[in-house]
């Protein structure tokens, strides 16, 4: 059970910060990074943040001014998310408001330990790189629902029309967690999960779109067909492309590098490196839930 925030804590309270990242999966490491360097943080200076957060349109923003704050006190960006936890613990009374279980509030902020895990295993480091994405998180934007994550997301009137929707309309934005187990079973159970939370706690339904290098045109030569991305593809009729090095963090765990240099140790990775070196290109397909009762 997760207690009222708003009862027991002020914004930095490392107690409730190691707590909360004990329930969350957090490196042992970076707790204690974070223990070492919550005292270089003033709470004045980001209390008045924290609301700006759970206005409609402003979190971003909010986010990127608070950034530059944090960018002042280390390099690593422990700090920043030191803040970004301590914002996402006072997020649970906006969860609470709304009903929502502990259980999604928990599922959906682990991604904190995911994205610190992902960067040590690309980089050798224990650094966090995402804060321009959790915002999504603690603001009640995104949430993990069974195996994916899904964000209300607000559609540019070029992608409304490729898809086919109206223009402005709001839409789940479909993301996959690279801890995703992508069953035929596991996929359906999430877009059904989906589906009510989303007409429960926000009184609408919603079109799945996803924007994703699992839909690039390429791919699919590349693929089992019994495998999970071939389950998650077969559910989106994709009706766009673009060319993107996506491929390097997801595929092959790195930010960049030269193809050349790789060191294939799947048959996905050789099977991209070879049509990389043969000139080919790795793109992002967007596209849009196929079978409506899904």
């Amino acid at each position: 059970m997760i207690r009222n925030t708003e009862a027991y804590m002020g914004y930095l309270n490392i107690e409730n910060i190691s707590d909360f990242c004990y329930k969350i999966e957090m490196p042992k490491n970076i707790i204690n990074l974070i223990a070492e360097k919550i005292c270089l943080i003033d709470e004045s200076e980001i209390s008045g943040f924290y609301y700006d957060f759970f206005c409609f349109g402003k979190a971003e923003e909010t986010y990127k001014k608070l950034q530059q704050y944090t960018d002042t006190l280390d390099s690593d960006k422990i700090c920043e998310l030191t803040v970004l936890l301590a914002f996402a613990i006072r997020s649970y009374d906006k969860y609470k408001e709304k009903n929502i279980s502990d259980k999604v509030y928990i599922d959906t902020m682990k991604c904190f330990s995911r994205f610190i895990n992902e960067t040590y295993k690309w980089t050798g480091k224990y650094t966090f790189d995402r804060g321009f994405w959790v915002w999504r998180q603690i603001s009640l934007v995104l949430f993990r629902v069974g195996q994916l994550e899904f964000e209300i997301f607000n559609v540019d009137e070029n992608t409304a029309e490729k898809l086919n929707i109206n223009k402005g309309e709001q839409v789940l934005n479909v993301h996959i967690p690279n801890d995703a187990i992508c069953t035929r079973e596991q996929l359906n159970l999430s877009y059904k999960e989906a589906r009510d939370f989303f007409k429960k706690y926000f009184n609408k339904e919603y079109e799945f779109i996803c924007s994703s290098w699992l839909l690039g045109k390429e791919l699919g030569d590349f693929i089992k067909r019994d495998g999970g991305i071939y389950n998650f593809r077969k559910d989106y009729e994709v009706v766009d492309y673009f060319e993107s090095d996506d491929y390097l963090q997801w595929a092959f765990d790195r930010y960049s590098g030269d193809i050349k240099e790789f060191q294939p140790k799947t048959k996905l990775q050789k099977a991209i490196k070879i049509h990389l070196l043969n000139g080919g290109k790795m793109t992002v397909g967007t596209g849009i839930i196929k079978n409506k009762k899904i």
